[in-house]
C-alpha cells in the first residue's frame, strides 16, 4: 500500500472518528437538555424568555405601572359575568407599595404598604382597615395571602424575588410571537396544579410583562383574570410620603378579620 494511500486512509479514519464523536457529543447535549426540560416541564425557549424577564424585573429598584384588568365571576347558574377595572401600582424595593384600583362602577380602592403596616381604603364606603405586616414586600405579600386570606391582585409580579415564576409551573411552552397594540411580545403558556397562566413578554430591550391571563382551574366554571400591563415607568420619582397612609376626612376604621389572631412573621419562621 502506497504512502499516499495510507495517508488518505488515515485522514478518512480521523474524519470519521471526529464525525462520530461530534455526533455523540451532540446527542449527549440533546439528551441532557431533554432531561432538563423533562425535569422542569418547561421547554428551553420558554424558560430562557421567562428567566430574562424575571431577572430584569427583579433588577428594577422602583417602577410605576398602569393597566386594566377583567375578572370573571361565575354565578350559581353557571353563567359568567365579566367585570373591569383600571389600576395603578407604585413600587419601591424592598418595602414600599402604593396601589389604587377603579372598578367599573367608578368606586376607587386604595392600598398602602410602608414596610410596617398595610392599609386598605374603600372610597365608596369610606372605611379603612390597617394591620401590622412583615418588613419586606415578599414577606408582606405571603402574609396577606396565607394568613389573612387576602391575595393582592397580580401579586406574583411584584415580589423582590421572582424565581417562583419559573419554579412553580408543572409545564410551560413558547406559543408564538404576538403583537399587543403594535408591541412585539413573546407569548408563553404555563400549567400549574390549581391554575394555568399565560404571559406576554416584551421582545424589546426592556423585557417587561405586557399581559397576563390566569385561569383558576379548581373554581367552578374555571373563571379567568386577564390584565393588560400597558404603561411602565421604570424611573419614576416616588416620594416616601406616597406610601404613607393618612386618614381621609370622614373615613372610619374597621376591624380587619384575622388581624388579632396572629403575628406577622418572615419567610421560613
Amino acid at each position: 500500500m502506497g504512502k499516499k494511500i495510507k495517508t488518505g486512509l488515515m485522514v478518512l479514519v480521523v474524519a470519521i472518528a471526529a464525525l462520530f464523536f461530534s455526533f455523540i457529543a451532540a446527542s449527549a447535549a440533546e439528551n441532557q437538555q431533554a432531561a432538563v426540560e423533562k425535569s422542569t416541564g418547561i421547554d428551553k425557549e420558554a424558560l430562557e424568555i421567562l428567566q430574562k424577564a424575571t431577572d430584569y424585573m427583579a433588577s428594577l429598584k422602583q417602577f410605576l405601572l398602569k393597566g386594566h384588568k377583567t375578572t370573571d365571576v361565575v354565578e350559581e347558574s353557571g353563567q359568567k359575568l365579566q367585570f373591569s377595572s383600571s389600576f395603578e401600582v407604585s413600587l419601591k424595593r424592598p418595602d414600599r407599595i402604593f396601589a389604587s384600583q377603579t372598578d367599573d362602577d367608578g368606586i376607587r380602592h386604595y392600598f398602602w404598604y410602608d414596610g410596617k403596616s398595610a392599609t386598605m381604603y374603600d372610597e365608596g364606603k369610606k372605611v379603612y382597615g390597617q394591620i401590622r405586616v412583615p418588613e419586606t414586600i415578599d414577606d408582606m405579600l405571603d402574609y396577606l395571602e396565607t394568613v389573612m386570606k387576602f391575595p393582592f391582585p397580580l401579586a406574583d409580579l411584584f415580589y423582590n424575588d421572582l424565581s417562583h415564576l419559573s419554579d412553580s409551573p408543572l409545564s410551560g411552552k413558547f406559543v408564538d410571537v404576538s403583537y399587543l397594540e403594535g408591541v412585539a411580545c413573546d407569548h408563553l403558556a404555563f400549567r400549574g396544579e390549581s391554575v394555568d397562566w399565560q404571559l406576554w413578554v416584551d421582545r424589546g430591550e426592556q423585557p417587561l410583562f405586557r399581559k397576563i391571563v390566569i385561569t383558576y382551574k379548581e373554581l367552578p366554571g374555571e373563571p379567568q383574570l386577564s390584565a393588560r400591563l400597558s404603561e411602565w415607568d421604570i424611573e419614576p420619582s416616588l416620594s416616601d410620603t406616597l406610601f404613607q397612609f393618612s386618614v381621609p376626612e370622614g373615613a372610619r376604621r374597621i376591624q380587619v378579620l384575622g388581624s388579632k389572631r396572629s403575628n406577622p412573621q418572615k419567610r421560613g419562621e
